[in-house]
């Protein structure tokens, strides 16, 4: 039996005679054993790797594989039995000393990795369940109008001085991914959806004859499966008619074919790309001290729905939320409450 993965292996048949079986022995136990440095901790999170990133979303694997990848190079001596829950402390704490939000998805990912050593016996215990972290603070920051229009503005130009004639003139120029990361953010703040669903929008989920599109938020799709039928509404589709005018002499390959959005090449827009250009855009904007991020779209959009009088009950449709505390705590993270206490000096 092979000790990485327990899947037992032919070595050879029994006419081959002893002297081939342990030959052919000899050749498995080298494919294990090529890094005489590496433990069993660092082969057996490879092994879970293998076995288990097909179940992520593409959007996500990637990370998840980093992440996994970021285990095995600090545990590649150790053997799994070593690392108890000091070892993982020390881990989180000494890499992301300052990173909250960090750590507890490092942890989350080891504490999901030991479980699956623990059913298969390789250890008796899960070290992640003694370790206690720091919960992230709360994040609060809300995109006010003006900012949130002069970023979209940015997405799509510039502004430079160039000096013609003797004269500096201000010259604008436009950003050539731009009118593609307007209908970005666009659908994110119109939809209420999050970031990656939108990036990863087809055209066959939107149903014109129901006059709807249909979301199965990819956060959901494999445990609640939390659905949205979002209405096509008129400002909506006429992003949409944006969208489809920018697809125009576009090489648009066979495999992002079917995708809202593309880049010039008629790839998907990447997370990075979208990240990059609205971090650019910050900056066009003179917002750069700003901490706003793509995915407080979303969070602006259920805000501004929430003061525009919708109801609770709406905006947990509306964000796809299984816990109506989940959008409860969104709205109210971002909501400034204002006092009715009116008071008067006291009279002498």
């Amino acid at each position: 039996m092979r000790n990485t993965d327990e899947k037992w292996i032919k070595l050879c048949r029994v006419d081959d005679g002893e002297t081939r079986m342990f030959e052919r022995l000899a050749e498995e136990k080298r494919k294990t054993e090529v890094d005489g440095d590496e433990g069993s901790m660092s082969r057996l999170v490879k092994i879970y790797m293998d076995q288990h990133a097909k179940q992520y979303a593409e959007s996500f694997r990637g990370e998840w594989l980093r992440r996994g990848e970021d285990v095995r190079k600090a545990f590649k001596k150790h053997g799994i039995e070593e690392v108890d829950p000091g070892a993982v402390q020390d881990f989180l704490l000494g890499n992301w000393p300052d990173k909250l939000p960090t750590q507890t998805a490092m942890k989350g990912w080891l504490s999901k990795f030991f479980s699956w050593a623990v059913l298969r016996r390789h250890i008796t215990l899960n070290p992640c369940r003694e370790v206690e972290l720091k919960k992230p603070k709360t994040r609060k920051v809300y995109i006010p109008h003006d900012h949130f229009l002069a970023i979209r503005a940015a997405l799509a130009s510039y502004t430079y001085k160039k000096k013609v004639g003797g004269e500096v003139t201000e010259i604008t120029a436009k950003v050539p991914t731009g009118l593609e990361m307007q209908v970005f953010v666009d659908l994110c703040y119109l939809t209420c959806q999050r970031s990656t669903d939108i990036r990863e929008l087809r055209w066959s989920q939107i149903d014109r004859q129901a006059a709807v599109i249909h979301f199965v938020p990819s956060k959901t799709a494999d445990s609640s499966g939390e659905a949205v039928d979002w209405p096509l509404t008129p400002e909506i589709k006429e992003v949409l008619r944006r969208a489809k005018e920018l697809r125009q002499g576009i090489k648009v390959q066979a495999l992002a074919d079917d995708y809202v959005l593309v880049d010039r090449n008629g790839k998907p827009k990447t997370a990075a790309a979208c990240r990059d250009a609205w971090r650019d855009a910050l900056v066009r904007a003179k917002l750069v001290g700003k901490d706003y991020t793509v995915k407080d779209i979303r969070a602006k959009a259920l805000t501004d729905a929430k003061k525009a009088g919708y109801d609770i009950e709406a905006l947990q449709v509306a964000g796809a939320h299984t816990d109506r505390a989940t959008t409860e705590g969104y709205i109210k993270q971002r909501e400034v409450p204002v006092s009715t206490v009116r008071l008067a000096l006291p009279a002498a």
